[in-house]
């Protein structure tokens, strides 16, 4: 018996080692998928902790019944029974819904977990992402568990996006001779600049700057000249949002070098000029003639967006034109033109725009492709633990670095939703994903660009 028995474990199935991990590398982005993979047994289930942990994101809608847990408190909870759990975490999110009355003033938990996290010293990404608040609105536990984990050591990303107004009091614990970090990307849309262009250019966190993405005014030209000035060196990638309909006459243009870039996107606002000096493609061409010299940009994005319904013609396309020129850019790989209108009265002028571009723009040789996809996701059989019902429909890309919300604030119970993917690049792979409050709980499909 006992030699039938020795017989029955020779011919057992032995898996490679190194197989649920190539698994879970693929389910990474899955979070059902992985909690499921969970429960198939507990070293599946150890295995699987680096993953559902590595990237968390805080937020919920304030619909949610009283008696129910957030999310946060969850997360706190279950940390406190495993506190090794904290040393997957990699990438924090801190979303506030644009909708709705705030949450993060009456989360108790949420600077607890903060500190916990800055205690360990492994967080690499952090995202404040707000619909309506200043750093001053926020509650000052909150606060300061942010300035003790902006401090990190291991911290590379930081994203500020929609936050009103930031000051330099977020980073009390990172001042010059303080900020243990190196810090490769920063984001910042959609807020005032200034202070905190003058705390980055204090801070030797950011002299290796690599990625950049800002909005700026007319009036924060200056400010922003002299943080390229700083970084100009190691920046590769560089985005810049303006924020302003027109350009005064007399306002400064950025006249800074950068030889190290490789990508950039300029988001300008189209709208009539009063005079020749305030046209904003003068300070975009004035800015593109600048990159052309070191010829290592390969990737050129610019997104014209259309206020009004003047008339196109008036701008100064010609010189955008010139400035496209393959002389200049020998190093161009693709270059990108998205036009889109900020009101339904704008829309003729886009359209009209959209189909004379090859004749205003001859040197580019652009190709008009579709700008997006209609996709129907279908939500009908979201899982039992989503609470308040409400999703947020996302298109990511790899690491989740630089999400697009395509749709927010929506029921899940309507069953489905359709929703606009922009374009992608040439041979990329994107995925939608549907959330809800309790995680994302299934991706829907993979996209490719054209």
């Amino acid at each position: 018996m006992s030699d039938f028995a020795e017989f029955k474990v020779d011919l057992q199935v032995r898996l490679p080692p190194e197989l649920p991990l190539v698994i879970l590398h693929h389910l990474r982005f899955d979070r059902n998928a992985l909690r499921q993979f969970c429960l198939v047994s507990r070293q599946l289930r150890s295995l699987s902790q680096p993953f559902i942990f590595e990237h968390i994101s805080v937020g919920t809608q304030a619909t949610r019944q009283i008696k129910s847990r957030s999310p946060c408190s969850s997360l706190y909870e279950t940390r406190c029974e495993s506190p090794h759990i904290v040393t997957h975490i990699r990438h924090v999110d801190i979303v506030s819904p644009r909708l709705g009355p705030t949450w993060i003033a009456r989360e108790s938990t949420l600077p607890l977990l903060l500190t916990l996290l800055a205690d360990a010293e492994i967080v690499r990404t952090f995202r404040l992402r707000c619909s309506s608040e200043s750093w001053g609105d926020l509650p000052l536990e909150l606060q300061h568990s942010i300035q003790l984990l902006l401090k990190s050591p291991s911290l590379r990303n930081l994203d500020f996006s929609g936050v009103v107004r930031l000051t330099t009091d977020i980073f009390k614990y990172c001042r010059s001779g303080e900020c243990f970090g190196t810090i490769e990307s920063f984001t910042s849309l959609d807020m005032h600049v200034v202070d905190v262009v003058a705390w980055m250019i204090a801070t030797p966190s950011f002299r290796t700057l690599r990625d950049l993405r800002i909005a700026v005014t007319h009036d924060e030209v200056n400010a922003l000249q002299n943080l390229l000035r700083h970084v100009s060196g190691t920046l590769e990638s560089l985005s810049l949002q303006l924020i302003i309909w027109y350009w005064p006459k007399g306002a400064p243009t950025c006249s800074i070098s950068l030889p190290s870039l490789r990508s950039l996107r300029l988001s300008v606002g189209i709208t009539k000029p009063c005079c020749d000096d305030d046209d904003i493609f003068h300070w975009a061409i004035c800015f593109l003639l600048e990159q052309h010299r070191y010829k290592a940009l390969q990737h050129l994005t610019l997104d014209l967006r259309f206020d009004d319904a003047s008339d196109p013609h008036a701008h100064k396309w010609s010189e955008l034109d010139s400035a496209l020129s393959d002389f200049m850019f020998s190093a161009l790989k693709t270059l990108v033109v998205t036009l889109f209108p900020m009101y339904p009265e704008a829309e003729p002028v886009a359209r009209l725009v959209g189909d004379e571009l090859p004749r205003l723009l001859p040197w580019t040789r652009l190709v008009r492709r579709p700008t997006s996809q209609r996709h129907l996701v279908d939500n009908s059989n979201p899982p039992k633990q989503v609470t308040n019902k409400i999703g947020r429909i996302m298109l990511h890309k790899g690491d989740l670095t630089t999400p697009v919300i395509l749709a927010d604030n929506f029921s899940i119970l309507l069953g489905h939703i359709e929703v606009t993917v922009p374009w992608v690049e040439d041979g990329s792979d994107y995925q939608i994903v549907l959330f809800g409050d309790s995680g994302n709980f299934s991706p829907l499909f993979t996209i490719s660009g054209p």
